[in-house]
């Protein structure tokens, strides 16, 4: 569904466009391929949601999936994990769902580590997310006027990945990636592609 083959990615999230979908989507889709993902989440989701997208997997591949909350501690936890870490191949991934908080900046302390991270993508995958937002200025800036966090740094270091509700489009989406865009519907098992 996403390109994770060329450098980490930051998937911005529009409102109602559940990022947590998302993740989970792409979770299956590594697992699928028989691959290692490590799942860091603010709050994890509701248990119905990764049961419908994840639970028809066989006990023998959930166990290469790790999930981690951590709350407010982001950094902490990845200081914890540090040794899971060094155990991802290229093609394993580290996905951390709402790597900033909802309001105002982000903290310098999270940038700092997603730039330590992003250094880091040669040895696994590195997806990101957050929810993204409007733009107050009035001038229309960012993607059809919604702006992402963690600004120049993180657009830097990140190819960043738009996904917002498409009006009056029940359960569907539309994700841009750098002018290529895609459209997907939410089902009961995540999203799937449609175009």
């Amino acid at each position: 569904m996403i390109d994770m083959s060329r450098g980490p990615v930051h998937i911005s999230a529009g409102p109602s466009s559940n990022s947590n979908s998302m993740s989970l989507s792409i979770i299956l889709e590594v697992l699928e391929k028989s691959n290692k993902v490590i799942w860091m989440t603010r709050i994890i989701p509701d248990q119905r949601k990764i049961s419908d997208i994840l639970g028809h997997l066989k006990d023998s591949i959930l166990n290469r999936m790790i999930v981690i909350e951590f709350g407010d501690n982001l950094s902490e936890k990845l200081e914890e994990i540090t040794g899971m870490l060094s155990t991802l191949n290229k093609n394993d991934l580290l996905i951390i769902d709402e790597w900033c908080g909802n309001y105002g900046r982000a903290k310098s302390k999270d940038i700092d580590l997603m730039k330590k991270l992003a250094e880091s993508f040669d040895e696994f995958k590195i997806i990101i997310t957050s929810n993204s937002y409007e733009d107050a200025s009035g001038e229309n800036r960012g993607f059809r006027g919604f702006m992402f966090r963690g600004g120049k740094i993180i657009e830097d270091l990140f190819r960043t990945v738009w996904i917002i509700k498409i009006d009056n489009q029940y359960q569907k989406i539309l994700i841009s990636d750098q002018g290529k865009e895609l459209v997907a519907e939410a089902s009961i098992n995540g999203y799937k592609l449609i175009n």
